[in-house]
């Protein structure tokens, strides 16, 4: 596309960022974490007073990631932050006036990346910053993480074990599991908002938000089950540890495999936009 195409996508994805940044609907994220105090810090904060260590500032974030109860409330979240995407209002009459659709289209891309990239970026400052003094920086497990079990046998199967389960921690660092598990959630919320911008610019928003619960429900029923075909959803290719049994090497699923899934997906519904944009009737409501 020419500069000012590129200029008009940045304007479009600021307008509207700014619109969103301010909507009543973040109240919904002052909700999560208190959610996430009671479900992942405090558990944090009472095993590692037991083992008398500090936790990693780095592990509430991976926590979030991987906790069966999180995991499935971080894309309902997203919905709901969401809603709305992409505005069909008069706002959006004048800027189909001033460039072309695919234009359009593109400054709502961008705006789902801006959208998704911030509530990670928030998700992992303050889940440590909620550590307060139980954290420190450190890029390796700590050992209330890694020794829990050990020193605690009869806690086992206790909640805060399954936070960062040992498939995670026996076979990936703690900055490959922050890494892979941002990513890996960045990509969900894109499939998820490129499902809604698809079914706006068919004039059938409530189908993409249908089709975005429905698979958020399969998915996490999936990996509750921990059936073969839970990899066929994009709830399982989400969270890192899922790939890996506790102690072989040889992973369940590749994680490449995910990465792969999730590219493919999120390129086939952005032509899609592409090609639905060309058949779009701003101003029909739907």
């Amino acid at each position: 596309m020419p500069g000012k195409c590129w200029s008009a996508v940045y304007r479009i994805a600021i307008m509207d960022w700014k619109r969103w940044i301010r909507s009543s609907r973040l109240i919904v994220c002052g909700i999560l974490l208190i959610f996430i105090q009671i479900q992942i810090i405090d558990p944090m904060q009472e095993a590692a007073a037991l083992m008398n260590s500090k936790l990693s500032v780095m592990e509430p974030f991976t926590a979030l990631g991987n906790s069966g109860v999180i995991v499935l409330i971080l894309p309902i979240l997203f919905l709901v932050l969401m809603a709305g995407f992409p505005q069909k209002d008069d706002i959006e009459l004048f800027y189909l006036i001033r460039c072309n659709k695919r234009v359009w289209v593109w400054g709502q891309l961008l705006l789902a990346i801006l959208i998704s990239v911030a509530l990670i970026l928030s998700l992992l400052v303050l889940s440590a910053i909620m550590l307060g003094g139980s954290g420190e920086w450190n890029p390796d497990y700590s050992v209330t993480i890694t020794q829990f079990t050990a020193v605690f046998p009869e806690r086992s199967g206790s909640y805060v074990v399954q936070l960062i389960p040992e498939n995670l921690y026996n076979h990936m660092s703690l900055s490959s599991a922050v890494l892979h598990t941002g990513l890996l959630l960045f990509l969900y919320f894109m499939l998820l908002a490129m499902i809604l911008l698809l079914s706006a610019l068919m004039n059938q928003r409530l189908y993409g938000i249908l089709t975005d619960g429905a698979l958020i429900l399969l998915g996490t029923v999936g990996c509750a089950m921990r059936t073969g075909w839970m990899w066929g959803f994009p709830m399982a290719h989400t969270i890192p540890w899922l790939h890996y049994t506790a102690y072989l090497r040889k992973p369940v699923f590749p994680l490449s495999g995910s990465y792969f899934y999730f590219l493919i997906l999120d390129l086939l519904l952005f032509f899609a936009c592409m090609l639905a944009a060309k058949h779009y009737q701003p101003g029909r409501k739907g």
